[in-house]
């Protein structure tokens, strides 16, 4: 009886123990921490070249980008540029405003801690303006972006190429490749090249070049 007894007031101490302990606070899902950045807004110069025979083409313009990783191996993207889009011949000159905008979704996979293979696809928008009696002309496609994007120490580089079936785009598919040097934790200087691979446009030799910079948060 008395081996009863004990056996009760031990479960009831354990009982009340357990009772006046707190419970565990749920863990929230976080977002896995990466060197390379999926968390950014940028800012930049951006200058293209291209021939459009017999016109000489070229434009100044700028560009703003953003990226945000609401979840690991997953972000989404939105990119917008205007440019004044010039074309020479001797003894003539034209402009037109060019616009462009790109939104999408993106998704990583870590090849090694520093080394993540990428891929990009989104709707594009692209409008240019008015030019010699001309209406403006615009239109909508798909793009997709393969890319690899590594980290070594100060320094990210982003390689790959782009399709885009918008007939407003200037290159159908066109490669680039972009430097990055990180100045503080939290901001990168950087500098982008592309060329033209193929295109539906009718511009030859397409060279671009973007200098800007880069918040990451």
């Amino acid at each position: 009886m008395l081996k009863k007894t004990f056996a009760f007031l031990a479960l009831a101490v354990v009982t009340a123990a357990h009772a006046g302990t707190p419970a565990p606070a749920a863990i929230s899902p976080t977002v896995a921490p990466s060197d390379i950045s999926y968390n950014n807004v940028s800012l930049s110069w951006l200058r293209q070249w291209a021939q459009f025979n017999p016109l000489d083409v070229d434009s100044n313009g700028i560009a703003l980008g953003l990226e945000y990783s609401p979840a690991n191996n997953f972000y989404v993207a939105a990119n917008g540029a205007w440019s004044d889009m010039n074309f020479t011949i001797p003894g003539a000159h034209m402009s037109a405003n060019y616009w462009t905008l790109n939104s999408g979704i993106g998704g990583y996979i870590p090849l090694t801690g520093n080394i993540h293979f990428v891929t990009e696809v989104g709707a594009s928008y692209a409008e240019v303006g008015s030019v010699a009696g001309v209406g403006s002309q615009n239109g909508w496609g798909v793009y997709v972006t393969p890319h690899l994007r590594a980290k070594f120490g100060a320094f990210e580089t982003h390689a790959g190429v782009t399709y885009n079936s918008n007939g407003g785009a200037l290159a159908d598919w066109s490669g680039f490749l972009r430097l990055l040097y990180e100045v503080c934790p939290s901001a990168d200087i950087f500098a982008t090249g592309t060329i033209g691979l193929s295109d539906s446009s009718g511009l030859d030799d397409l060279f671009g070049l973007n200098l800007g910079v880069r918040y990451k948060f």
